[in-house]
C-alpha cells in the first residue's frame, strides 16, 4: 500500500445532544451538515486532497483505469419496443456519455439514428429512453430526463419525418399512456411536478396539436396523496388501475373500451391482493397474488355488466413468477426456487409448451417487446460471458441473437464453483468462486 507524508486532516469534534422519545443521542459532527459553509467547504476540500493523494500513489492505478476504461467504452443496448416490423432501442456507441434512440425496420436491418440526446443543446447529462410506440411504428414516445433525476419530460417523435411534436408532457412522472386509433391522439395520466393539484388522480385524452388545457377527462380517481392512478391498453381497451395506500394496500380496476363512450365499468374494486394486467385482444390477462403466495397467471372472464371469473392459466407452483410476458400465442415466465430459475412458456389455454434451461451462474432478464408484441427479449449474462440480448418469437420457434457486448476479454479461460453455506436459521445460501483455469 501507499505510504503519505501528509497527516489525515482533522474533524473536528463538536457534539450536540438532541433527547428524542426520552432517549439522548449524541452526534459529534453536527456542524457538518451545514453544506454550504466555508468551514464545511474547506473540511471537504481538506479530506479531497488527502484521498486524491493516497488514491494516486496507489502503483498501477493507471493500468487498473485504462482496463476498467476499455470494458466501458463497447457498444450496449437496452430498452427494445417493438411495434409491427419496427424495433425500437437505445444504442450506446463505444465512448459515448449517453446512448441514443436507434431504429431497425425489419429483423435485418440497418441501425437507424432517430435521436441523439447531444442535438438537445442541454450538455452531456441529458439522456433519452424510448417508451411505447404506436401500433403502426408510425409514433414513438420518449422520455428526457436531465443529470439522473428521476422525473423527466415525455415527447412525441414522428418517425417517417424525423420530427418531434410540440406536445410535451412536462416533467413529473407518467403513470400511463396509450395512443388511440385514429392516430391523432393519445390518452394518458401524468403528475406534473408544478402542479397546482398535486394530488388530483385524472386520465386524460389528448389531441395532437392540441392545448393540454383542453384535454378530455376520461377517468377521475379522487383526489389525495394515498392514491395512485395507473392506466393499461390495447387497441380495444382502456384499464384504470387504481392503488389506495394506507394500512394496507388497495386496488380497484377498472375497464372502458377505446373508442366507446361508455363510461368506465368496475371488474372489482378495493382488493387487497395485488394485480398486474395486460390487456390482450379481447383478453384480460393479469399476474396475482390472489390466493397465491407465490403469485399465479389468470384470465379474467365475463363481459361488462357480467359476473367475473378467474381461470388459472399457469397455476401457482413452488416456483414464485418472478417476470412474465406474453409474446404473440404464449405466456413466458422466469420463476425461481432456491436459487433455481426456469423459464416457461405456455399457451394461451394454459397448457406448457416448452422450458428453457437457466444456468445456475447465468442472471437474466426478460426485457418485454411491448403491448400486443409476438416477440419478447431476453437479456442473458454470467461470471464468464458479456451482457447479450437474444429474441424469442413463437410463431417462429427461433430464439436469435439480437445484440452483443463485445467486451476485450476471453471467458474460456475461467471457471466457476458454486458453493453452499447455511445459516443459523438454516437458510441455504450460495457462493460462487470465480477463477482462471491455469
Amino acid at each position: 500500500m501507499p505510504e503519505l507524508t501528509m497527516a489525515p486532516p482533522v474533524s473536528a469534534v463538536e457534539p450536540v445532544t438532541d433527547i428524542l422519545h426520552g432517549v439522548a443521542i449524541t452526534d459529534p459532527y453536527r456542524w457538518l451538515e451545514d453544506q454550504n459553509s466555508p468551514r464545511t467547504r474547506a473540511w471537504i476540500e481538506e479530506q479531497t486532497r488527502y484521498a486524491r493523494a493516497y488514491l494516486d500513489s496507489i502503483p498501477g492505478r493507471e493500468e487498473i483505469r485504462n482496463r476498467i476504461r476499455s470494458f466501458l467504452a463497447v457498444e450496449t443496448h437496452d430498452s427494445i419496443v417493438k411495434a409491427g416490423n419496427r424495433y425500437f432501442f437505445r444504442k450506446r456507441r463505444p465512448d459515448e456519455e449517453q446512448p441514443s434512440i436507434y431504429m431497425r425496420e425489419g429483423e435485418d436491418g440497418e441501425d437507424q439514428l432517430l435521436i441523439d440526446p447531444s442535438s438537445l443543446g442541454k450538455g452531456n447529462h441529458s439522456a433519452v429512453k424510448p417508451l411505447r410506440a404506436s401500433p403502426d411504428g408510425r409514433l414513438l414516445l420518449y422520455e428526457i430526463k436531465e443529470g439522473g433525476e428521476r422525473t423527466g419530460t415525455f415527447a412525441l417523435f414522428h418517425v417517417d419525418s424525423r420530427t418531434t411534436f410540440r406536445d410535451i408532457l412536462p416533467r413529473g412522472y407518467l403513470r400511463g399512456f396509450a395512443f388511440a386509433a385514429d392516430g391523432r391522439s393519445f390518452y394518458y395520466v401524468h403528475e406534473p411536478l408544478d402542479s397546482k393539484k398535486p394530488f388530483y388522480r385524472v386520465a386524460y385524452r389528448h389531441v395532437l396539436g392540441s392545448d393540454f388545457q383542453d384535454d378530455e377527462q376520461i377517468f377521475h380517481a379522487g383526489e389525495g396523496e394515498e392514491l395512485r392512478l395507473g392506466l393499461v391498453s390495447n387497441t380495444h381497451w382502456l384499464g384504470f388501475l387504481v392503488y389506495e395506500f394506507g394500512e394496507k394496500t388497495r386496488t380497484s380496476f377498472y375497464l372502458k373500451p377505446m373508442n366507446g363512450a361508455e363510461p368506465p365499468e368496475a371488474m372489482f374494486e378495493h382488493a387487497e391482493w395485488k394485480f398486474g394486467p395486460v390487456l390482450l385482444g379481447e383478453k384480460i390477462l393479469a399476474i396475482t397474488d390472489r390466493d397465491a403466495p407465490n403469485l399465479r397467471i389468470v384470465e379474467l372472464r365475463g363481459r361488462l355488466g357480467e359476473e367475473r371469473k378467474w381461470l388459472d392459466l399457469v397455476p401457482e407452483s413452488d416456483y414464485r413468477i418472478e417476470q412474465w410476458a406474453i409474446p404473440g400465442d404464449r405466456t413466458l415466465i422466469l420463476c425461481s426456487r432456491n436459487m433455481e430459475r426456469r423459464i416457461r412458456m405456455f399457451d394461451l389455454s394454459g397448457r406448457q409448451t416448452e422450458e428453457l434451461v437457466v444456468r445456475p451462474e447465468e442472471t437474466l432478464r426478460l426485457l418485454s417487446g411491448g403491448p400486443e408484441s409476438d416477440e419478447v427479449f431476453l437479456e442473458r449474462e454470467s461470471f464468464t460471458e458479456p451482457v447479450r440480448i437474444v429474441r424469442y418469437a413463437p410463431k417462429k420457434c427461433e430464439c436469435a441473437p439480437w445484440a452483443r457486448r463485445n467486451v476485450p476479454f476471453d471467458g474460456s479461460h475461467y471457471s466457476y464453483q458454486q458453493l453452499r453455506f447455511s445459516s443459523k436459521d438454516g437458510e441455504e445460501i450460495p457462493i460462487y468462486l470465480v477463477g482462471r483455469k491455469d
